[in-house]
């Protein structure tokens, strides 16, 4: 009995406490700002795209020093960086997927064996496939994080013709890769990050993929949150993102510059064939920054400043800097 009340009158203590004003303390900061502010000081806590020559990875990724915003990376694709799925003769062709007339890529995939072939250049959090040290994003497990991106002036400034949808652009994504018998199924990105040019302006939005991609037909839901078509180039936007990865009971919410933008409450990623460790579905690709577009001509740039993440509520913490959730 005595144990009891020992317990309760703790419990009640704790439960009077008041909150903390400060916030928990980031598990994970990137402000660009390594000893030798150079591409080598990065490698220790980032991938760059693996199929990228690395010959050119300094001309891609670089870091900087803005008026605003202190040391920022700048990643850089061109056409051809990191190419996937075109044929020799789409290359012999120059059968490019985007232009200023927007997107064929709807009309190439419905193709025989159609293929929209993609280009990128990114960079991804670091973390251990086999034994999970070091990630940042973990199924079941909420976690919250912030970034800031502002668009190069060379972003395109497309204006699709009728028929044609918005040449796709994802600035940040994160992955399950699913596998049927050995082999890859080009499984979505479960949760990811667009700015798909519009004229002078973007379209940005946050799309969340569940399902089963290794069916026969994909039996995948995409599902698009905090959709704006009058994100601004050349200008600092800041992205606060409160993700829980699942299944079944999955949440995402979005701040734009600090007011919440978007929700999502339902299933994430790919419980049949997704990636598994141990028998349990895991992130098998991090959290990346940079470009992944389909193909075309120009060359497209990207800022990103002070990346965060928190694995407990960042709310009054000065690197979190978003507005409450609405009731």
């Amino acid at each position: 009995m005595i144990r009891r009340l020992a317990i309760l009158a703790i419990l009640l203590t704790l439960a009077t406490l008041p909150a903390r004003a400060d916030g928990a303390p980031p598990a994970f900061v990137e402000d660009f700002a390594s000893p030798d502010a150079t591409l080598d000081g990065l490698l220790d806590r980032w991938w760059v795209t693996r199929r990228l020559d690395r010959k050119i990875w300094p001309e891609r990724v670089a870091i900087l020093a803005d008026p605003a915003r202190g040391k920022v990376v700048r990643i850089q694709v061109r056409e051809g960086d990191a190419g996937s799925g075109a044929t020799e003769a789409m290359l012999k062709e120059r059968r490019r997927v985007c232009d200023e007339t927007g997107s064929r890529a709807m009309q190439m995939e419905a193709e025989p064996n159609g293929v929209a072939p993609t280009e990128r250049a990114e960079i991804e959090i670091r973390a251990d496939r086999a034994t999970g040290e070091g990630e940042l994003i973990r199924f079941g497990r909420p976690v919250w994080y912030r970034f800031g991106f502002k668009l190069g002036q060379d972003w395109p400034r497309d204006v699709p013709v009728e028929g044609r949808i918005l040449c796709r652009t994802v600035i940040h994504q994160i992955k399950q890769n699913a596998a049927l018998d050995g082999v890859d199924c080009e499984a979505n990105p479960f949760f990811k990050i667009e700015a798909r040019p519009l004229g002078d302006r973007a379209r940005f939005f946050a799309q969340i993929v569940t399902g089963d991609a290794c069916a026969t037909p994909a039996k995948v839901k995409r599902t698009q949150i905090c959709v704006r078509n009058d994100l601004p180039r050349d200008a600092w936007t800041m992205v606060n993102v409160r993700l829980l990865a699942d299944g079944k009971d999955g949440r995402a919410d979005i701040w734009l510059d600090g007011e919440h933008c978007g929700s999502y409450r339902g299933g994430m990623g790919d419980g049949e064939h997704g990636a598994r460790r141990d028998g349990v579905p895991f992130v098998d690709q991090q959290p990346r920054f940079g470009i992944y577009r389909d193909w075309r001509a120009e060359p497209q740039t990207i800022y990103f400043e002070r990346i965060m993440f928190w694995n407990a509520d960042p709310a009054g913490h000065p690197g979190w800097g978003a507005a409450a959730l609405p009731p």
